[in-house]
């Protein structure tokens, strides 16, 4: 019985934490304008400007509805090219920590963005759908 306990107050923490994290990521749109493969960035075109976003590693980057049957496909960082319009789930650089108390002045309270402009992405994807033009 304690075991069922502790595990419940377990997950119940587990859940409340994840909850509470979630808020600090954002997505972000726009055309990309280059991409920098050196560097392993992306450069967003968008109403407010230019925007470099970081892809890491683990960064998951996918096709939403390109496979057989609409279902997705997961690409690689080759797959994201000049002109391809994508919606990036992104964080600010050094993650959840740049929204703590003592990093507060590296926030830009009208935006909520870094003042640096340096985000990294979660998730990088893409509609496979006929262009407009």
């Amino acid at each position: 019985m304690k075991t069922l306990k502790l595990f419940g107050t377990l997950a119940l923490a587990a859940l409340f934490s994840t909850s509470a994290m979630a808020d600090f990521d954002f997505d972000v749109q726009g055309q990309i304008s280059a991409v920098d493969d050196k560097n392993k960035t992306i450069t967003l075109a968008g109403p407010g400007g230019q925007l470099v976003i970081k892809v890491l590693p683990y960064t998951e980057i996918k096709g939403d509805d390109c496979g057989p049957f609409g279902q997705d496909i997961y690409g690689s960082f080759k797959d994201l090219t000049p002109g391809k319009y994508v919606k990036v789930e992104a964080v600010p650089y050094g993650g959840y920590n740049a929204y703590s108390a003592n990093n507060a002045q590296a926030i830009n309270p009208a935006t909520g963005l870094p003042k640096d402009g340096q985000l990294i992405a979660k998730e990088i994807e893409w509609n496979c759908m006929p262009r407009a033009y």
